[in-house]
């Protein structure tokens, strides 16, 4: 334990769970030093609350690091927080506000604080996580369809943490685990009393802070566990969220385009595809690329490469928008994505055919660490061909400086053997990186990437809407979801 650093007052906001909270408690006394940080338990007068208090105190007995504290009512997650920060602790620690359903795993407070030491600009620092949105780890995944368990977070984090950078900086940081620098505590309050009971108000205390100069980053070597279970039943959570976001984007109408931005650009490489680096199966997940024009040529070349892959190489034919109608008709039964899913990623990508627009070299990028070219463009020394194909020529220029393999055309099988060699070899940061941030680059520089600052009417209206019939929105989503 590291003793030469500001002491961290660890608030938790207690309602109900009693199993969470008996394994948060169990957690922080393994893993906190008592002798530099403290442990304040605030209970907010929940269904249980005597049951919840006697189990606590029964847990704490007379340990000298914890304190323990109930409200004479409740007061909501906002108000808990609050009161526990501003009223209760008198010491002028650091503050992490920690969720009574989470595991700390060991190191993780020496690790938050040593990243909040490491910039005074630092307002709010978040550790990352299996449930906690853009803090997941990892955020996209090569099965999107299979349960995340917290020993696949355990170990792919222990594969990849120290490839990442210590941290990176983010729109906002995540309120299950919020460690707070006490002067942004002191300058700026804590949590808005507009978003009580809960849901929203870190990332309006983030966006504030930011503000004036301060930034919330993730600590991508520290992981704290996740249950996630909600304080809201029925209509009541989604329609907190819902009105909550509106309220955000009302004050803060670039919170859209810098969440879009950070998940675009500002992620490391190696956290971008971190679950490629630990295969969790022996499966070879591939995205096939497919060009413009959906020619005879092409239909035969994919159908091939769908016919030679055998049950431990899975294929998903990746078209534009426009395609997606002939590309079902052609392919029955086969997966298919419009330009790659935002939240999945694959080992190999194979461009099958040259591409010809920056957004198919952008859908490439986004998503695999691999890529493999079939036939790219053909370096014909006629003027006639190089102005016809100049955009196609200056895309596989950026391609070639970071393909994996280029191959001419023999048949399927072929093919599947490259992806399997493809998949085989070791992914290598530094090239990983180079690629990642040249692509977006152009992207962003192009237009292709737009980040709005603001936010339509619509948008707004929408969220209006919802938050006062959630449970219309939900059955429009399932419609939707069962369309996809």
């Amino acid at each position: 334990m590291t003793r030469d650093r500001r002491p961290v007052t660890i608030v938790v906001p207690i309602y109900d769970d009693l199993p969470g909270l008996e394994r948060c408690i169990e957690a922080l006394l393994e893993t906190v030093d008592f002798s530099v940080d403290r442990v304040l338990l605030a209970n907010d007068v929940g269904p249980r609350v005597d049951a919840i208090e006697a189990r606590v105190l029964e847990l704490v007995g007379d340990h000298e690091g914890f304190e323990y504290t109930r409200n004479s009512r409740n007061l909501g997650f906002v108000g808990n927080c609050n009161r526990a920060v501003l009223d209760l602790d008198r010491t002028g620690n650091d503050v992490l506000l920690l969720n009574s359903d989470t595991v700390p795993m060991p190191g993780f407070l020496d690790e938050m604080t040593a990243v909040l030491a490491s910039d005074d600009s630092i307002g709010v620092v978040c550790a990352r996580s299996d449930n906690a949105t853009i803090a997941s780890f990892p955020y996209a995944r090569r099965n999107p369809r299979a349960s995340l368990a917290p020993r696949r977070t355990r170990e792919l984090h222990g594969r990849t943490k120290y490839l990442l950078p210590r941290h990176t900086v983010s729109p906002v940081a995540m309120g299950f685990c919020f460690l707070i620098r006490r002067e942004m505590v002191d300058r700026f309050g804590l949590f808005d009393d507009v978003f009580s009971p809960g849901y929203g108000e870190e990332n309006d205390f983030c966006l504030r802070i930011n503000e004036h100069g301060f930034t919330s980053v993730l600590a991508n070597r520290a992981l704290v566990l996740h249950t996630g279970s909600t304080s809201f039943s029925g209509d009541r959570g989604p329609s907190l969220r819902l009105e909550h976001e509106r309220i955000l984007l009302e004050r803060y109408p670039f919170y859209g385009g810098a969440i879009a931005l950070f998940l675009a650009r500002y992620r490391d490489a190696v956290d971008v595809f971190a679950d490629a680096f630990l295969p969790d199966d022996d499966v070879v997940r591939v995205a096939l690329h497919l060009p413009a024009d959906l020619t005879d040529e092409v239909i035969a070349r994919t159908r091939s490469t769908l016919a030679a892959a055998p049950d431990d190489v899975v294929v998903t034919i990746i078209v534009a928008k426009s395609q997606i109608r002939d590309a079902r008709e052609a392919f029955p039964g086969a997966a298919i994505a419009v330009g790659g899913r935002p939240r999945q990623i694959f080992d190999v990508a194979v461009a099958l055919g040259a591409l010809t627009t920056f957004a198919q070299l952008s859908a490439l990028n986004a998503n695999a660490p691999r890529w493999i070219l079939v036939d790219p463009v053909s370096q014909d020394v006629r003027w006639s061909h190089a102005v016809a194909n100049h955009r196609a020529s200056a895309i596989d220029r950026i391609l070639r400086r970071f393909e994996n393999q280029s191959t001419s055309w023999r048949d399927g099988d072929d093919l599947v053997r490259l992806v399997r060699t493809a998949a085989a070899n070791e992914i290598d940061p530094a090239s990983l990186r180079a690629r990642w941030h040249a692509v977006s680059d152009i992207a962003e520089a192009t237009g292709l990437l737009v980040h709005r600052a603001t936010v339509s009417v619509r948008r707004l209206a929408a969220l209006t809407f919802g938050a006062r019939n959630p449970r219309i929105v939900a059955r429009l989503r399932a419609i939707a979801g069962r369309g996809a």
